[in-house]
């Protein structure tokens, strides 16, 4: 029974990736000369940001909910689970309805304040910062799992040590953890690389909306399989 469910699994990669073993120089020429300078520096830059993005929402929160004791505690648990419930384009919207400049909060500091200048929401930065915002809880969810496995009693002896709770977190805690936040971190990695809609909301540039292009708008199944082998490839 695995083998031929793998097999099932492997069939659409294999059928992208062959595309590779028949390529066509012109359309390579093509891809190189005007698509792929912009998409390749795009990506990096999105896996890098919603990659710190998505490490230091998730870990802080996971640690506070681990360990910390605080008012509210159980409730924060599960709930900072919930961003995975809501698709990352709906969060997009949302988003730009409150901080576009035609959103309700800007409109209402022009109105109230005069204020003409906003930071652009259209941007990097916004689309990394929805991002981020959409997939830390893969990052939370290993990340507190992998924290809740070492128990008080660890930090305890660490602190007994010599340690401050600071550097006990830093030295101990969070080395250990690393397994387990390293795999959510994959995780929200592999989603940022195969999102369509949040990027097409902030009109950015990846491989997901030149995939589209290429076969709906230049009707060419070959260059939107190979830009999707290197899609791939990054994964």
């Amino acid at each position: 029974m695995v083998l031929p469910i793998s097999l099932i699994t492997i069939i659409p990669v294999a059928m992208v990736l062959s595309f590779l073993g028949h390529p066509e120089p012109a359309i390579w020429d093509h891809l190189w000369t005007h698509v792929l300078p912009e998409l390749l520096v795009n990506t990096a830059w999105l896996l890098l940001g919603v990659g710190l993005g998505v490490t230091g929402l998730g870990v802080s929160l996971a640690w506070l909910t681990a360990v910390c004791d605080f008012p509210g505690r159980r409730f924060f648990s599960w709930a900072l689970l919930l961003p995975l419930a809501l698709p990352a384009y709906v969060t997009a919207f949302v988003w730009l309805g409150w901080f576009d400049y035609t959103g309700s909060l800007p409109t209402w500091l022009r109105e109230a304040f005069g204020i003409l200048r906003f930071p652009p929401v259209r941007s990097r930065g916004g689309v990394i910062l929805v991002m981020s915002l959409a997939l830390y809880p893969y990052v939370y969810l290993t990340a507190r799992a992998a924290f809740q496995g070492q128990g008080r009693r660890l930090m305890e002896a660490a602190q007994s040590l010599g340690l401050s709770r600071f550097q006990a977190f830093w030295r101990v805690a969070l080395p250990m953890a690393r397994p387990g936040i390293l795999a959510g971190l994959l995780l929200a990695l592999m989603e940022t690389l195969a999102d369509f809609g949040t990027v097409s909301v902030f009109n950015y540039n990846s491989f997901t909306t030149a995939i589209y292009q290429a076969w709906f708008s230049l009707f060419s199944l070959p260059a939107a399989a190979q830009l999707a082998s290197i899609l791939i490839g990054f994964v």
